[in-house]
């Protein structure tokens, strides 16, 4: 995992030695982000497209209604907002409590984005989006869950963005004829790694509930919670002496940057996403979001039941470098994969060159 002290170099003669290993990596990585420049990578049938050439949509004038609520999605909002705009020629950002019907007719934009969910649209907001002459497309913060209305709404839009893979034949099923999974990515300026206090370190962070499907993974392993400092989030911890039980709600990234390996399942679309941006190594429970924008085995290891659960973490426990080369690829490929600016560019090719 990547060492998370970070020390103040002063000015000094002296030459700073990486291991070879670790050299052996960012050779590999420069050598790969090279080929990929001069190569263009075959595309995965029915996946989002990678990054293309900013130029081409310097052309491009988008109108953004976003419906966001909550300190965290506003965030994510004003940084969707601020990549967009580097990458077109024009984008005007409303919130959805606005009447966004003159802005639409004056800007006469080449795509009405609305960003968020259904929930503060009226009905003349939804008749002035059905009519809209231009292309249409909603980037829902679904999460984990989503909802008849959210549903209706989407099926008025050419193009639905979801955050969770599960919930495309839901849409599809609802109307929807283009629906693809594309998550937010991970906030830069909450999740990146960083020193913490001694309060937030712990060889072992477990995201997840004790009961139900959790229930066996925490069987599994708990003999080596006595063994090693571990903390854990989530509901049915207490019955489990030894663990650092956090508190509900609480902030995570810290811990994310104090543990030495975090194992999670069920959590929310996201979580993998800001663990890579932590350069934090992580053990997740396989699911389908995992899989379009992240490689299991290259920036994320993941486990499908309890026995492969404890196998890999013995494993990557005594697998020092291993572990720390899958952090720093985890790493590596959420600034330049997995970015908003990625994602924004995603979003863009797929309305309008596919």
């Amino acid at each position: 995992m990547i060492k998370k002290n970070r020390h103040r170099l002063k000015n000094s003669s002296k030459t700073v030695r990486l291991h070879p290993k670790t050299r052996m990596l960012i050779a590999k990585t420069v050598v790969r982000a090279l080929k990929d420049m001069n190569n263009q990578q075959p595309e995965v049938p029915g996946s989002l497209p990678q990054i293309s050439g900013i130029m081409e949509h310097k052309q491009i004038r988008i109108l953004m209604v976003s419906s966001m609520t909550g300190e965290s999605l506003w965030q994510a909002e004003q940084m969707i907002a601020e990549q967009f705009r580097l990458l077109v020629k024009e984008l005007v950002a409303i919130k959805a409590f606005q009447s966004f019907s003159s802005a639409l007719n004056q800007l006469n934009p080449d795509l009405l984005l609305v960003v968020g969910n259904a929930e503060p649209f009226s009905d003349s907001d939804l008749e002035v989006i059905r009519k809209a002459a231009s292309k249409k497309a909603i980037w829902l913060a679904d999460g984990p869950f989503t909802s008849e209305s959210t549903a209706r709404m989407a099926a008025l839009f050419d193009y639905v963005f979801t955050q969770n893979t599960l919930h495309i034949p839901f849409y599809q099923h609802s109307g929807c004829k283009q629906v693809y999974y594309l998550p937010f990515a991970a906030d830069r300026s909450l999740y990146s790694p960083g020193p913490v206090k001694e309060e937030y370190r712990s060889d072992l962070l477990l995201l997840g509930d004790a009961r139900a499907a959790g229930k066996e993974y925490a069987e599994k392993i708990k003999h080596v919670f006595n063994i090693k400092k571990t903390a854990a989030a989530g509901t049915g911890w207490e019955e489990y002496p030894g663990l650092q039980v956090l508190p509900e709600g609480a902030e995570l990234q810290d811990y994310y940057n104090g543990a030495e390996l975090i194992i999670h399942w069920g959590g929310p679309p996201g979580r993998a996403l800001d663990i890579a941006a932590c350069g934090a190594f992580q053990l997740a429970e396989a699911h389908p979001n995992i899989y379009q924008h992240m490689n299991p085995g290259e920036d994320i290891i993941t486990f499908h039941t309890a026995d492969e659960l404890l196998e890999k973490l013995h494993h990557y426990t005594s697998h020092v470098d291993a572990k720390r080369a899958v952090a720093s690829r985890a790493l590596w490929k959420s600034t330049y994969d997995y970015s908003f600016l990625q994602m924004a560019d995603k979003l863009i090719y797929t309305v309008f060159h596919r």
